[in-house]
């Protein structure tokens, strides 16, 4: 297939689907990865798609998230570390908060799969629909409007759902963690209700891997000073050690 075909197919599958993965392009094209690699380059250069590790995606006008579709698909190595590093600080019999993240996700199958008896308060709907099968698992659900690029329920109903509950233990993620400008998200409505299960919980905890110390996002969730305990997958620089000791900010590194 000669590259602008391969371009116009690119093209039509994110017109249709939103997202797409280098995997699935080079079996449906009949090429190497590394050919859809360099077409994803060229239009990401000309402006019509932006790329990720792993796929491309539309960005929304209003909502810069990544796709869950593609989110699900990349880094879960560290993901799974996170998660596996995370269940540590869970006891039976818990509440806790989690929130619409793939990390937060690995958390619950943890969950599941060790059957321990918690109760989950989440607005994330893959957590639910995890949460349905599960044994000994009481599920919370916020409700709201359905943001499908997270699979999550956001907005004023979710909110004011959400800070009506008050849980031992708040596992959040973000789009970005900056040292200046604190925790940052894509999206002011995802951004809002971490906020409150930042607020809500006892002890709170930021799951975040390596690619989240980056630039800020274009919506603040709160100051650094508010985060009580970082899980992520790898020793961080000097700077950044040394502000978050600071702040009284307790970093845990899961390995594996």
């Amino acid at each position: 297939m000669l590259k602008v075909d391969r371009h116009k197919f690119i093209q039509e599958q994110l017109q249709e689907k939103g997202s797409i993965m280098v995997s699935a392009l080079s079996f449906e094209l009949n090429v190497t990865e590394e050919t859809i690699r360099r077409d994803l380059e060229e239009l990401e250069q000309q402006e019509k798609l932006k790329r990720v590790r792993g796929g491309a995606y539309l960005p929304q006008e209003f909502d810069k998230e990544v796709p869950i579709q593609i989110r699900e698909n990349i880094y879960t190595t560290e993901k799974e570390l996170i998660a596996k590093k995370a269940m540590e600080f869970i006891s039976p019999n818990d509440t806790i908060m989690l929130d619409s993240s793939t990390t937060a996700y690995h958390i619950a199958l943890k969950i599941k799969e060790a059957r321990i008896k918690v109760t989950i308060i989440t607005n994330s709907l893959k957590i639910s629909q995890l949460a349905e099968t599960a044994t000994g698992i009481k599920l919370v659900c916020t409700g709201g409007v359905l943001r499908q690029s997270s699979n999550s329920f956001v907005g004023y109903s979710a909110t004011d759902s959400l800070s009506q509950y008050f849980a031992d233990k708040a596992f959040v993620s973000c789009s970005t963690l900056c040292l200046k400008q604190g925790m940052t998200d894509n999206s002011s409505r995802e951004g809002a209700l971490r906020k409150i299960m930042l607020e809500n919980a006892q002890e709170n905890y930021l799951i975040v891997d390596y690619t989240k110390f980056d630039a800020p996002s274009l919506y603040k969730i709160a100051d650094l000073a508010e985060v009580e305990t970082i899980i992520t997958d790898k020793p961080l620089n000097k700077l950044t050690t040394t502000t978050l000791s600071n702040q009284n900010i307790k970093v845990v590194i899961a390995t594996e």
